[in-house]
């Protein structure tokens, strides 16, 4: 019989951040916009985009918040990449991600 050897298993993640911002679940209203002709049955089908999106937040302000989704650190600090601003008004909700 051949010898058996047991596998260690590495689990990524769980770990902390290693940046000091919040991570959030954000779902939010967006304009939706069309330049073509339609008919009103085609006008009244119209919606609100309800895009929803996660990363960590970076401000927050009377008027809108903002994040990032991805980051890189070196020697001169961190640098933020998929920044999105968006306007209060436009939260449907917040969840903060542990």
């Amino acid at each position: 019989m051949a010898n058996k050897r047991k596998r260690k298993k590495h689990i990524v993640g769980g770990s902390k951040s290693v940046i000091p911002y919040p991570k959030y679940r954000i779902e939010w209203f967006d304009i939706t916009s069309d330049s073509g002709w339609a008919a009103e049955k085609e006008f009244d089908k119209m919606k609100l985009a309800t895009p929803v999106s996660e990363g960590w937040l970076y401000a927050k302000d009377e008027c809108v918040i903002k994040i990032f989704a991805s980051y890189d650190k070196d020697e001169d600090g961190i640098h933020f990449g998929e920044r999105t601003v968006i306007p209060l008004s436009c939260i449907k909700k917040m969840i903060k991600i542990k």
